[in-house]
């Protein structure tokens, strides 16, 4: 290990299964064993979070509400017998969360693994948003670079986090110029994604290719390169409804499997 921060979000190494939550002023971690996927909690989590801001009528630099708040929150997750206090100094996860009621802060660290055709890649990521916000901004934990940014309502979509989340990270990451810190600015320059499209029990590889200054999409078969179907640039911008379109477009085209 590098001399690099090596400890998530709450001092939690990111390794080993299950999730880690951190309470600002809260002397424990909660331990989620059951919860090894990272779209399990983070929406719940920040509903929780915005339901103890809201009840205790939390305003900024308040601290005595910000600690009832945060006592709240902490006895609704005790109530669920899925959240386990654990108050050891370090503990390994796969995900850990940390909720600052005091700073309106929430903040997240995963492992994403993104695969594209033959290419495969792990990588931790960190998710910082503010409780009552609307936008979530996720950076490299280990250069300090900004990635992209989604909503709320993206990380509501079912298939965001398996599916839209580690294709973005791994996209930002090999293109840190044309991110940003914005996914919206994957849509200016070129892209170029190699991904697999369900089509009924089979997985059809497709690359999805778009220029630099063009408004539309090139779907085509990879690795025969035959053109498949072309859609417009808004497209990119909800990445499964794409695919699930493209998985419609080859399911109905004889032969296109």
């Amino acid at each position: 290990m590098s001399h690099m921060d090596v400890h998530g979000v709450g001092g939690v190494g990111i390794a080993g299964s299950g999730s880690i939550v951190d309470i600002v002023s809260i002397p424990c971690h909660f331990h989620v064993p059951s919860c090894d996927l990272f779209d399990q909690l983070f929406v719940p989590l920040l509903s929780s979070a915005q339901e103890a801001n809201d009840l205790m009528g939390l305003r900024v630099g308040d601290d005595k509400t910000a600690l009832r708040a945060a006592s709240y929150l902490a006895g609704e997750l005790l109530r669920d017998n899925s959240f386990i206090p654990v108050r050891s100094q370090i503990t390994s996860a796969s995900h850990a969360y940390l909720i600052d009621l005091p700073g309106n802060n929430f903040h997240a660290e995963t492992s994403v693994f993104a695969a594209t055709g033959r290419r495969a890649a792990m990588f931790r990521v960190k998710v910082t948003g503010a409780i009552r916000g609307n936008k979530f901004v996720v950076g490299d934990p280990l250069t300090g670079a900004t990635l992209f940014s989604f909503s709320r309502v993206d990380a509501e979509k079912p298939d965001f986090f398996r599916r839209d989340f580690p294709l973005l990270a791994e996209e930002s990451r090999k293109n840190p110029a044309k991110s940003a810190g914005d996914r919206d600015n994957l849509l200016n320059g070129m892209v170029d994604l190699v991904l697999g499209v369900p089509v009924g029990n089979k997985t059809v590889t497709v690359r999805i290719q778009k220029q630099a200054e063009t408004s539309s999409v090139e779907v085509r078969h990879h690795p025969a390169n035959s053109a498949i179907m072309t859609a417009p640039l808004a497209a990119l911008g909800n990445l499964s409804k794409f695919i699930a379109i493209i998985g419609e477009h080859l399911a109905g085209t004889p032969g296109s499997e």
